[in-house]
């Protein structure tokens, strides 16, 4: 995940807790509420109906922390101010809502307390707008400065509702934990232009999509007028559980610096249940449908008029059956709060992204729980058709050891006094039938390699989550491969923290019938390949992924791989084969088909783990579990055993002298320095684990060491 990074998951707070541990002893204390940790603040302004801030912010493109810097009153000279990291507008719906022309706005600062600030906006044609200003040096307590906002829309499509934020210069995730993240604000004058053009005449759209079995089938739309602008949903599009929000619109975002794919400059979208009507200004629309990346997208130009309803039928047609064939999608990590009243909606959004199994997360830290689910096991589960949604939980998760994600579950377990002890937790899980393993491996988030260190050698992990956010990282799943120790590769959407539901997926081979038994039974065999568009053939001597193949040194085996890739997306670029982490053969130039094929015989010494990765041409990427061929030995590889089981043992010692750091979890405002109690509770037992976990690496040096 390198740069944009999974901020994985907030949670709740203790009502009343204070902010002592944030700011000054003078601090308010507040009420904090949902994963957001939103607080009220009791400051006013002409026009703005609500001022908010919260712990963890996400809203037109800004990314908040406010790991010190939540709000407080304070009086300058006289005059009321707020002070803080993190501040949310919601512009009075009187004044003005789903405009679309320029506005000023002019923000008054207490210039002795404030430096800059990151401004984003409710734009009507950009879904991120994050720019930075700096407030120009001076001698005087009062600042003002003045900004333009381009085709501000202000129809309440930012956090909890908002249409405007502003940041503090280090109060975003990049910022610098150990600065003042402050801004002391004490005006707001906002100036409309009034260009807003009034509708002088309406019309109606009926819209039904169907797949290729002529079934209404539920489908992401985009829909844009000539001047790009995406018209407010109606009540018929889907309700989608985004945070605390129950919105109907949500947008695509931009990751690692890359747009992920879509045929249209505006990134909003909402989704449908296979039909959808509205009433629309009268003019020409661009109408975008997408259902995940087994489907051709399908963009035509609609003309709504007055005089009669313009009624449009869509007919899917597949680019690739990935079900005909045996194989079914699922996002292992997709966090939205679940009663039986959200199964269907919920159910409609992930079908419209064509992912057969959606792991729905109930997100915990060591005091709260969000995205709480209504039950677990069976009796959680949801299916319509061969769509189903399966509760589990990303818990436990700390910055001391990791996130970690537990699938297919059969009830939560979160024990106090052994929370920080992973290793149990997992066993606990497996015991109940259910898969365990750590997220955010792609990004090395939140100290994940020390989690990693000590449990992997011990046997409790089960998977790695490799690829999300639209990126892709292998290092350390390459590094306990060679090691020789099995890890399935895992792939989430972390929605909606990150990336659209689906985004990132795993395709699993289940082969017919269909169930959700069936599905799990085939991941923990590791039939399966990772994705964020390619989609993989692979085979080690006639044996699928996940396969263990003995043979004699010597011996040579063939490899037979391909790869394709919807051309709707974009090309596909190459094929890779991957021995003990390296690449060996390799394909390019694709067919016409957007396919390349890789045929490779391998002779086989001692033993090796092979796997195959194909990329498009520009961001697209799959990877597949390995096929394990020994031969006399392990899979393992000898010549890297000496550096990484060193490398892991003295990431072991960090468990020696590591300190929960407040400023590195999400949920600040809510683990706060309870966290350092509970880890000096329980490192006796930590480290006991961590010794039983070096004397595996030992052993390996012992046997490999020079």
């Amino acid at each position: 995940m390198n740069e944009r990074v999974n901020r994985s998951n907030m949670a709740a707070l203790k009502t009343g807790l204070a902010l002592a541990v944030f700011m000054s002893a003078a601090a308010h204390a507040h009420e904090f509420s949902g994963s957001h940790g939103t607080v009220t603040v009791d400051w006013e302004a002409d026009n703005i109906s609500r001022v908010l801030a919260s712990g963890y912010g996400d809203s037109f493109g800004t990314e908040a922390w406010a790991r010190k810097g939540l709000p407080e009153l304070v009086e300058v000279e006289g005059r009321q101010c707020v002070q803080g990291s993190y501040f949310l507008f919601d512009v009075d719906d009187s004044f003005a809502f789903d405009i679309d022309e320029n506005v000023r706005i002019t923000f008054e600062f207490d210039r002795t307390r404030s430096d800059g600030f990151f401004l984003s906006y409710d734009q009507n044609v950009s879904a991120e707008n994050l720019v930075e200003y700096v407030l120009p040096e001076s001698d005087e307590v009062w600042q003002s400065h003045t900004v333009l906002l381009k085709r501000a829309r202000f129809a309440n499509r930012g956090e909890s509702g908002t249409d405007f934020s502003l940041t503090a210069p280090d109060g975003t995730w990049f910022g610098d934990p150990e600065a003042a993240h402050k801004i002391a604000l004490c005006d707001i004058r906002i100036e409309r232009s009034n260009e807003t053009l009034a509708v002088n005449a309406e019309g109606q759209l009926k819209l039904a999509v169907k797949d290729e079995h002529a079934r209404a089938t539920p489908v992401r739309i985009g829909l844009y007028d000539q001047t790009g602008r995406m018209p407010l949903p109606s009540g018929a599009a889907v309700t989608i559980n985004n945070y605390e929000d129950r919105t109907k619109q949500v947008f695509l975002r931009n990751s690692h610096g890359m747009i992920p794919h879509w045929p249209h400059e505006n990134r909003w979208f909402f989704y449908i249940d296979g039909e959808y009507g509205t009433t629309l200004p009268v003019g020409d629309y661009v109408l975008v449908v997408s259902k995940g990346p087994e489907y051709h997208r399908v963009v035509r130009n609609v003309s709504v008029n007055a005089d009669r309803a313009t009624a449009v039928e869509i007919e899917l047609e597949r680019w690739m059956d990935m079900p005909a064939a045996g194989w079914y999608s699922g996002d292992d990590h997709v966090h939205m709060t679940r009663t039986p009243n959200d199964n269907a909606s919920i159910s409609n959004v992930m079908a419209a992204e064509d992912v057969h199994v959606t792991n729905v997360l109930q997100m915990g830290n060591p005091y709260d729980t969000h995205f709480n689910q209504y039950a677990f096991g069976k009796n959680g589960r949801y299916r319509a058709g061969n769509h189903a949604l399966v509760p589990g939980v990303e818990d436990p998760r700390t910055a001391v050891r990791g996130h970690t994600i537990s699938l297919n579950i059969g009830e939560v377990f979160r024990p106090a006094d052994r929370y920080l002890r992973y290793d149990e937790v997992f066993q606990e899980y497996r015991r109940q039938g259910g898969m365990s393993g750590f997220a955010h491996v792609a990004g090395r988030l939140f100290n994940v390699e020390r989690g990693l260190a000590i449990d992997v050698p011990l046997g409790v992990v089960d998977f790695v989550e490799i690829l999300q956010d639209g990126a892709i990282e292998t290092e350390l799943w390459y590094d306990f491969l060679n090691l020789g120790f099995k890890l399935i590769p895992m792939a989430g959407s972390d929605f909606p923290y990150l990336g659209a539901p689906g985004s990132d997926r795993n395709y699993v081979y289940v082969g017919e019938p269909f169930t959700v038994d069936a599905y799990y039974e085939a991941l923990r065999a590791q039939r399966t390949f990772v994705s964020s568009g390619p989609l993989l053939k692979f085979t080690v001597n006639g044996m699928p992924m996940g396969s263990d193949i003995t043979v004699s040194s010597g011996d040579t085996v063939n490899v037979s791989a391909s790869a394709s890739l919807n051309p709707d997306l974009e090309a596909l670029d190459r094929l890779e084969l991957v021995v003990h982490g390296e690449v060996v053969a390799s394909a390019e130039n694709a067919s016409a088909g957007n396919t390349i094929s890789l045929s490779h015989a391998l002779t086989i010494h001692g033993g090796a783990w092979l796997a195959v990765r194909a990329y498009g041409a520009e961001q697209t990427i799959a990877h597949s579990a390995p096929v394990y061929v020994t031969a006399g030995a392990g899979f393992e590889n000898p010549s890297a055993v000496p550096t990484v089981a060193q490398r892991l043992i003295n990431k072991l010692q960090e468990f020696e002298t590591a300190e929960a750091d407040e400023t590195q979890e999400l949920e600040a405002w809510s683990v706060a320095e309870n966290l350092g109690a509970m880890l000096t509770e329980q490192r006796v037992a930590i480290l006991e684990r961590a010794e039983s976990a070096r004397m595996v690496y030992a052993r390996m040096l012992d046997s490999y060491g020079n």
